[in-house]
C-alpha cells in the first residue's frame, strides 16, 4: 500500500508501507554476520526480540532461500548471499571499468 503526499514546493512523493516480517527477516540476517560462530535459534530469537516459533519460521525459509545454513542445531549465513554480494561486487567493476574509460578518453581529448 501507499500513499501520495505533496510538499512545500508541491512536488508528489510516495511513502510505502513497510512490511515488518522482512525487516525482521533483515534483523536476524545483520545479527548473524555478526557472529562468529553458529547459533542457536532461540539466542537469535532474543536478539531480534521475536518469539523463538516465528524465528525459526524465519529461519527454515531462509535456509530454503540458501541465506542460512545450519550447524547441527545453530545456524549462520549461508553461502546463498554470497551470490548477491558477487553481483554487486561484478557491476561495481564494470562501472569502474566504464568511469576509467571515459577518464582515459577526456585525458587524451585534453
Amino acid at each position: 500500500m501507499r500513499s501520495l503526499s505533496i510538499d512545500k514546493e508541491g512536488i508528489v512523493a510516495t511513502t510505502y508501507k513497510r512490511i515488518e516480517a522482512v525487516k525482521k527477516t533483515g534483523e536476524i540476517l545483520k545479527y548473524l554476520a555478526g557472529q562468529k560462530e553458529p547459533v542457536t535459534g532461540p539466542k537469535i530469537a532474543q536478539a531480534v526480540n521475536l518469539p523463538s516459533g516465528t524465528t525459526m519460521c524465519h529461519l527454515a525459509t531462509l535456509e530454503d532461500l540458501g541465506f542460512v545454513s545450519t550447524v547441527g542445531d545453530r545456524f549462520r549465513l549461508g553461502m546463498g548471499l554470497a551470490l548477491f554480494w558477487a553481483r554487486v561486487r561484478s557491476s561495481l567493476e564494470a562501472e569502474k571499468a566504464r568511469i576509467d574509460t571515459d577518464i582515459r578518453s577526456l585525458d587524451m581529448e585534453g
